[in-house]
This record gives C-alpha cells, sequence and structure tokens, in this order.
C-alpha cells in the first residue's frame, strides 16, 4: 500500500515537469516596444533549468513623486514560470517591497497579483501579455494594496545594443 502511494506521489510530481516544454532558444535580453516609452521587460533565462526571472519596470498609477509631480517606478516580478510550448511561458506574477539593499534589515513582503505570458514569434520579437489583480483585502502597508487592475497584450522586439 505504502509503495503504491509512493509511486502515484512520485509520478505526480514528475508529470508536470515531464510536460513543460523545453524553449526553442534563449531569449535572455531587455524587451520593450520602441513605440512606447516608460517600460520594459528584463527577461533572464537560466540556461540548465530553463527557469525565468522576469521583471516588467513601469510607472505606478497609485502614487506620484509629490517634488517632481511623475509617477514612482513600479517593478513587477515573475520568479520562474511554465514552458507552454518551445515560443511560450506563462508564471505568476508579485509585487513586493522591502528595506534598499545599501541599508540594514529586512521587511520584504510580497503579494501575489496576476500572471504574465511572454509568446515569442521568433528570436527577436513576441507578445507579453499581463492580467494583474491585486487581492481584495490587502492592508495598507502590502505592496499590492489599492493596486488597479491592469491587462493587455504588448508587442515586444529586443532591445538592440
Amino acid at each position: 500500500m505504502i509503495r503504491r502511494f509512493l509511486a502515484a506521489a512520485l509520478l505526480s510530481a514528475a508529470l508536470p515537469a515531464a510536460a513543460q516544454s523545453v524553449p526553442a532558444t534563449n531569449f535572455t535580453d531587455m524587451w520593450y516596444n520602441p513605440a512606447e516609452s516608460g517600460w520594459g521587460v528584463s527577461f533572464v533565462q537560466h540556461g540548465g533549468s530553463n527557469q525565468v526571472f522576469a521583471v516588467w519596470y513601469t510607472y505606478d498609477p497609485r502614487e506620484q513623486d509629490p517634488a517632481t509631480g511623475q509617477f514612482k517606478p513600479l517593478w513587477f516580478v515573475m520568479p520562474g514560470g511554465t514552458w507552454t510550448s518551445p515560443m511560450s511561458i506563462t508564471g505568476a506574477v508579485y509585487v513586493l517591497n522591502g528595506v534598499p539593499f545599501s541599508q540594514s534589515g529586512t521587511n520584504r513582503m510580497q503579494d501575489q497579483v496576476g500572471q504574465f505570458t511572454f509568446t515569442f514569434s521568433n528570436s527577436g520579437s513576441g507578445s507579453f501579455a499581463y492580467n494583474i489583480a491585486a487581492p481584495s483585502g490587502l492592508s495598507s502597508d502590502r505592496p499590492g494594496f489599492n493596486l488597479p487592475s491592469l491587462s493587455g497584450t504588448k508587442q515586444i522586439v529586443r532591445q538592440s545594443f
């Protein structure tokens, strides 16, 4: 009985990993849309595991800097994901806050706020779909508090250097 249980548990853990596609190429780079200023995506693909760490850097519609009147930066992070095809990956998205690296201590908090899907047409272009909606009931000290819902799809290209 225990052997059957262990075999079933091992199989259930192995199937999702086996079902994940292998990426067609390494998409690590900075991505953006040259027709839209003020945002971009850093996409880092780790070679051996094909895991991804993506950051969408944009501006926070919740908060303006009182000194400049400009909106403050906001980063959404996707620390992982599942390759659903050799050209597409989907993963959970988080917003975080904490103590700056130059200060001691830690009070990092993170809230899962949605999902990203990157679908590449080729090694130099693709699309970036985002669906952001903060969970309800967050206290005002949480990074996702009062975050408006954001969703859409943006065309992206590799940033040439």
